[in-house]
């Protein structure tokens, strides 16, 4: 899919229209998940070589900017795959008189952006220039990663059930995707910080210097989050280790329990095994009152040993 407004300052309105229109005015083409064909209608009307546009689209690559005709800039958003949270690539094609940005897959916050524009609205990005656009588009995707962020922390109140209850399988599926997710979050954090500082240290012919101020801004709020991510991170590896410790502590009390149950029943079974011999001299066997005097013994003894077991814990 592609989609192209294009804002003509002296009427101050946003139009919708084809990839061929040759009309003036700033654009922003917006590409979706493109097929071949798309690829090469793209690099036909912008000059990105088709082979850097597959290229881009068939590998993970990681945060970046290229200095070409163009600037690209790769920066990677949050995303839900089925369930689960991931990352994806978002790709800047910076021109002088147009913004190209490629998606895998559609990302919630420009499709915000788009829709909005469809209807003739939010005409302040096409007012400043384009580094401004990149900018706000980037700052949405940091409070997106700091908003879901926030619900992983929010449901770290698992740690209240171990006090309560056994963990069930569900809460340690849920602490592992937790702690995958906050994994994916680092790397591509790290990597969107390292192509912040470069966007507000370095000089780029497209960028003004007037616009840095806005990448560092951004680049101090990813910093911020950075830190955060690494916090609940931590949260996560701990709640993993003290469902660990609480497992292994769960086992050895009911080891303890086991062994003293073990260790109570063998004596009676031990004794009533010496007298099911077939000795001729046997304590009470002739005794008239053996029977009841042995079984007292056997009561005793278990009754003992019980209390024992209760006085060291281990019942």
């Amino acid at each position: 899919m592609i989609e192209i407004f294009s804002y003509i300052k002296k009427f101050d309105k946003i139009k919708k229209i084809k990839l061929d229109d040759s009309s003036r005015g700033i654009k922003w083409i917006r590409v979706v998940q493109p097929d071949p064909e798309n690829l090469k209608l793209l690099s036909k009307n912008t000059d990105i070589p088709e082979s850097e546009l597959q290229e881009s689209l068939e590998e993970e690559e990681r945060p970046k900017i290229t200095v070409k005709k163009y600037l690209e800039i790769i920066y990677r958003a949050p995303y839900m795959v089925e369930g689960e949270l991931e990352t994806l690539p978002i790709y800047f094609y910076l021109f002088p008189d147009k913004l190209v940005t490629v998606e895998k897959k559609p990302l919630a916050i420009l499709d915000e952006i788009s829709k909005k524009m469809a209807k003739n609205k939010s005409k302040f990005l096409f007012r400043r220039n384009f580094p401004f656009f990149i900018a706000h588009v980037m700052d949405k995707i940091n409070d997106d990663f700091l908003i879901k962020i926030d619900k992983i922390a929010a449901r770290v109140d698992i740690y209240e059930k171990f006090s309560k209850k056994a963990i069930t399988v569900k809460d340690i599926e849920l602490i592992y995707d937790q702690s995958v997710t906050l994994s994916f979050f680092n790397q591509a954090l790290i990597a969107n910080v390292e192509v912040l500082n470069a966007l507000k240290k370095s000089y780029f012919k497209l960028i003004p210097n007037k616009d840095k101020v806005l990448f560092e801004e951004l680049y101090y709020d990813i910093l911020q989050i950075l830190d955060t991510e690494k916090i609940q991170r931590e949260a996560v590896t701990n709640l993993i280790n003290v469902h660990s410790i609480i497992t292994s502590n769960r086992l050895n009390e009911f080891m303890k329990r086991l062994t003293a149950i073990a260790l109570i029943v063998a004596i009676p079974t031990m004794i009533s095994g010496l007298y099911g011999m077939n000795f001729a001299n046997i304590p009470l066997k002739e005794h008239p009152q053996g029977f009841y005097i042995t079984t007292f013994i056997v009561i005793l003894i278990t009754i003992g040993f019980y209390y024992l077991f209760k006085k060291f814990e281990w019942l």
